[in-house]
């Protein structure tokens, strides 16, 4: 089991990685998106083709960093590549479902990307979504989505989580807006799950099934006009840091399941 790829790629739509440099230090590939249009929160058709092209080109395809969840709508592209059937695993503090009454739902976004995958990924099978601190867990009327709200009063267990993931394979999705304001600062409002929690679900997802991938979002935007202000530097360490913990556990555990092949 543990994760199928190799290999890390930093995803630059803004500078927010670039300031992170002890995340920098593994190897890795840079893709620059800074200078796209039509990206931010929602992306439309022609920027999605191009997305689709460049990213169709990279080698390292094992832990993809996106950015700020405003642009979480990757993941979708990234799920696109699977060739084998699967279960998505998505922390995150929203369902990014979408609503269908929504007529701007039409577009590929950040809070609909789930519901994309959902209707023309034929080889997902479910999307079990952990972490929601305001969506109960009959949120969604499509029997493929499973839902474990973190409200205070509920204790997940390991094993009730792998109990709904009935594929060997899955994809991990991570936005860090799941994790309490201690943990991570994220542009959205964020759940109370902490970073210990998380990297032993992780852990016990990648011991248990192969993963076609990771990806991380959940990062402050960042521009050249903010990026040395005092809070925002508080923010990027506080961000790498995590970064750094949940890429370790990915490497960890990638490295454990190699071994023992």
């Amino acid at each position: 089991m543990g994760l199928l790829e190799n290999g890390i790629t930093f995803i630059n739509f803004d500078e927010t990685y670039l300031a992170q440099h002890k995340l920098h230090n593994y190897l890795h590939d840079d893709l620059d998106f800074r200078q796209m249009k039509h990206v931010n929160l929602y992306c439309e058709e022609d920027s999605l083709q191009s997305l689709m092209k460049q990213l169709d080109k990279r080698i390292q395809k094992g832990i993809t960093f996106i950015g700020s969840g405003n642009y979480h709508y990757v993941t979708f592209i990234l799920l696109k590549e699977i060739k084998k059937p699967f279960t998505l695993v998505l922390f995150d503090n929203h369902p990014d479902i979408g609503l269908d009454n929504k007529p701007h739902e039409n577009l590929l976004s950040c809070g609909s990307w789930v519901s994309f995958a959902l209707k023309e990924i034929p080889l997902l099978q479910r999307a079990v979504i952990i972490g929601p601190t305001t969506i109960t867990s009959n949120f969604s009327t499509d029997h493929r989505v499973v839902i474990f709200p973190f409200d205070g009063r509920h204790d997940y267990s390991i094993k009730s989580v792998l109990s709904v993931i009935h594929t060997s394979n899955v994809y991990i999705s991570i936005d860090k807006d799941v994790l309490n304001t201690t943990d991570a600062a994220t542009n959205w409002d964020q759940g109370i799950m902490d970073l210990t929690r998380l990297n032993r679900f992780l852990e016990a997802i990648l011991i248990a099934k192969k993963a076609e991938g990771i990806d991380i979002c959940g990062e402050v935007p960042i521009n050249p006009t903010n990026i040395l202000l005092p809070n925002y530097q508080t923010m990027i360490y506080k961000n790498e840091k995590a970064n750094l913990q949940i890429l370790q556990t990915c490497l960890k555990m990638s490295h454990l399941q190699n071994k023992g092949a």
